[in-house]
């Protein structure tokens, strides 16, 4: 039996211990990109409109991106610097583009 994991809880390590402790009843092997993974979906993201089409990224700690609108597509760039952030892709809307940050890999 499995048990499903709330990815509304407020705590991240909450979820981090319940998958490990879920591996460990079920007899699997943990894998720490699972564990990543999983508290990557749960990061809490700000954002901060430094001009009209241009848009900061950051979690509590870390910026991690910025959103620039080009025409009728939003440009989600990939560091901390906007000088030197790399492009990691075009989306639709602006939320789009800043869940691609939330979500991307670093």
């Amino acid at each position: 039996m499995t048990e499903p994991i709330d990815a509304t809880q407020a705590s991240t390590t909450g979820d981090a211990r319940r998958i490990v402790e879920l591996a460990a009843a079920t007899n699997t092997t943990m894998s720490n990109q699972l564990l990543l993974d999983t508290l990557r979906r749960n990061a809490r993201v700000t954002t901060r409109h430094i001009r009209t089409d241009f848009l900061e990224v950051a979690t509590a700690t870390t910026v991690l991106g910025y959103v620039c609108r080009q025409g009728k597509a939003y440009v989600a760039l990939r560091g901390d610097d906007p000088a030197w952030a790399q492009e990691i892709g075009r989306y639709g809307t602006e939320s789009l583009a800043v869940e691609a940050l939330r979500m991307r890999r670093a």
